[in-house]
């Protein structure tokens, strides 16, 4: 009887350890960079986490099992970052550098992958070259990551061209969070261009990265300023006096510097928390976002929702409070 247990015990246990495995996401990698001390997955939907992967000898290996398919990126210390699709039981394998990387796997990776090498031959062509690609490829989710990377994360998106492209794709890609949320922003607002920043990955002074969207945090300023610029300095440190004024599980200001000497930067910091955040990646005007919006005079500050979309900007002192605590209080009433 204790032999026929044991039996029965120990084939359990085999078909358990076989449906985890069959159900597991692997990520194996070999960095061209044998330096590079580490690397960061970082999740922005529909959780807002960072796991953190330490190479050994350029080489590693990051598995989870997820719930369905999933995005994340993958972001190494200089911030450059690479998505990844996940499913249950796929295998996807990095080589190479983050400024070029060769990624091939399961589903979404491998297409990915061929329009990069599609990017690299012809560099001048990118854009028709991601229209091309979306609509050969209306069911794969890496169209909704090209589409998101090339067309909605644009200064001035043109609205009919981005609906044009959304009517083609197929189902289960328009409901890709990303080209979901531009939809739901075009039906209710067709007149109107719709802006939202784009993805970047910044740290903070503990060298944490910085999520963009989480369960908590309802609106971001984002708040550009230098050590360098006194007026900016002057309407920030009013900016964090009056901070307490609206709730920090749903308002936080991300502080971007323009600096380029660490130690200036630093000296000028105010002590971090969940609602104030201190970040500077020292390119100065380089800076994606100010690119991205071309700024060019500081003090400038970007009002954005959970999802990166822009509400306005340059907005300061009880304007700002008032404007963020009547939007909170007009998604309470809609709850």
């Amino acid at each position: 009887m204790k032999i026929l247990i044991r039996v029965i015990f120990f084939c359990a246990l085999i078909i358990i350890t076989s449906c985890s495995e069959n159900t597991k996401f692997t990520l194996s990698g070999e960095l061209s960079n044998k330096k590079e001390k580490y690397i960061y997955a970082v999740y922005d939907d529909p959780i807002a986490k960072i796991d953190t992967i330490k190479p050994t000898e350029g080489k590693f290996e990051y598995s989870f099992i997820p719930d369905t398919i999933t995005i994340f990126r993958l972001v190494n210390d200089s911030g450059l970052a690479i998505p990844v699709f996940a499913d249950k039981g796929w295998k996807v394998k990095f080589n190479g550098s983050f400024a070029n990387p060769i990624i091939s796997g399961n589903g979404p990776n491998d297409e990915l992958n061929k329009f990069r090498e599609q990017c690299r031959k012809d560099t001048s062509n990118i854009l028709s070259l991601a229209k091309e690609f979306i609509l050969q490829n209306r069911m794969s989710y890496a169209s909704a990551y090209i589409f998101n990377e090339h067309f909605i994360q644009k200064a001035n998106p043109d609205i009919k061209e981005l609906q044009e492209i959304i009517a083609q794709m197929d189902g289960h890609v328009k409901d890709c969070r990303v080209v979901d949320i531009i939809q739901k922003t075009l039906s209710e607002n067709k007149e109107n261009s719709s802006e939202y920043l784009s993805y970047f990955s910044c740290r903070d002074r503990k060298g944490k990265y910085v999520s963009w969207s989480s369960k908590e945090e309802q609106y971001t300023l984002v708040n550009i300023w230098a050590s360098w610029d006194e007026k900016s300095i002057e309407l920030r440190d009013s900016l964090y006096n009056n901070i307490k004024k609206l709730p920090k599980n749903e308002f936080r200001v991300l502080n971007i510097s323009l600096d380029f000497d660490k130690k200036g930067w630093e000296n000028k910091c105010k002590e971090e928390s969940e609602q104030w955040i201190e970040t500077c990646d020292f390119e100065g005007w380089q800076n994606t976002i100010v690119k991205q919006m071309q700024i060019s005079k500081l003090p400038y500050n970007i009002l954005v929702s959970k999802n990166r979309k822009i509400i306005t900007s340059c907005i300061y002192g009880d304007e700002l409070i008032e404007k963020v605590d009547s939007l909170i209080q007009e998604n309470k009433k809609k709850k």
